[in-house]
């Protein structure tokens, strides 16, 4: 019973994020479910795309809402 109390939790708090982020970032539901899923696996993502799609702005308001140390790294190709 532990077990599934944890996941019922854990994907309440997920719920809660995804609700935080979509009052900032409106139209990329996809990448922000992306976003949570390497969350909980904890795995690592790289956000690729053209400017002004507000990736910084998603991972930022992200890290915010679940108290979490948000850093950046930006490279360009030559």
């Amino acid at each position: 019973m532990e077990i599934g109390g944890n996941i019922i939790e854990k994907m309440e708090i997920l719920n809660v994020a995804r609700k935080e982020v979509k009052k900032v970032i409106v139209g990329q539901d996809r990448v922000l479910g992306r976003l949570l899923t390497c969350l909980i696996c904890d795995a690592y993502i790289l956000l690729d795309g053209v400017l002004v799609l507000a990736k910084t702005l998603m991972i930022n308001t992200l890290a915010s809402t679940i108290d979490a140390k948000f850093s950046r790294i930006q490279f360009t190709i030559l």
